[in-house]
């Protein structure tokens, strides 16, 4: 078992919120998100409006944490959609579509947020859930539990490490085959980190053991650790946060 490490000891309780209304997707129409792209607040597309604003096809997606995309196979948000929440969401659209894009609700706070990806799978599938973040601002420490059903999921263990300092040292695993891993970071030079909006500091993989039709979210939550993020000025942060989830098929 590798140990927890705590160094900084704040417990400083801090409130729950959504992410920020008034985030925006960003459209690309040619490969690679080349160009300026097109930015979307939340609301329905169809093909005609898409058109018009140079989208005649669609290429990829940038999509901020909170936020999420479904993409319809018609002009007219007919038939069935696919949705999408991956930052870097590649799409590959030549004919007809519409858009439908949602961001949470307008009870968020500046600062601050993270995000776990949604997925899907079958029973018995390694998946793998990402996790990001945006304004990722001179963060000297953070602490945090994420939560899900371990009568659906598996844990195996955390991997891809994309932050300064974060390691598997970072991670407390005593409590993941109860659907709990806790996690304690900080900068070490004191100074604060910067990340780039979207960026995936690590992924957690699990393995799929619940049955078809079956769903667990990914919460991020203060049990069995209490939420806590401070930048390097000793200033808390808000913790806004965007659930995932792993849906079986």
């Amino acid at each position: 078992m590798k140990l927890l490490k705590f160094t900084l000891t704040f417990l400083i309780g801090l409130f729950f919120f959504s992410t920020d209304m008034n985030a925006q997707v960003k459209a690309f129409g040619k490969a690679g998100f080349s160009g300026q792209g097109v930015e979307l607040k939340p609301g329905k597309y169809a093909y005609g409006q898409l058109q018009n604003r140079g989208l005649a096809s669609l290429e990829g997606l940038r999509i901020p944490i909170g936020c999420d995309v479904k993409v319809y196979p018609s002009a007219s948000l007919q038939g069935e959609a696919k949705r999408y929440s991956k930052n870097n969401a590649s799409i590959g659209k030549s004919g007809e579509y519409s858009l439908k894009v949602n961001c949470g609700s307008v009870s968020a706070q500046p600062g601050f947020a993270i995000g776990a990806s949604q997925e899907a799978g079958r029973k018995g599938d390694l998946i793998f859930v990402d996790v990001s973040v945006t304004d990722f601002d001179k963060i000297v420490s953070m602490q945090y539990s994420m939560n899900w059903d371990p009568s659906i999921l598996q844990f195996e263990k955390v991997q891809n490490y994309k932050m300064s300092g974060l390691s598997g040292e970072n991670f407390g695993l005593k409590e993941a085959k109860n659907g709990n891993l806790l996690l304690a970071w900080y900068d070490q030079t004191v100074q604060g980190v910067d990340l780039p909006d979207g960026t995936n500091i690590y992924q957690v993989v699990f393995r799929v053991i619940g049955d078809s039709a079956e769903k667990s979210k990914i919460k991020f939550s203060s049990k069995p650790i209490v939420i806590e993020v401070m930048k390097a000025d000793g200033t808390p942060v808000y913790f806004n946060k965007s659930n995932g989830s792993v849906t079986l098929k």
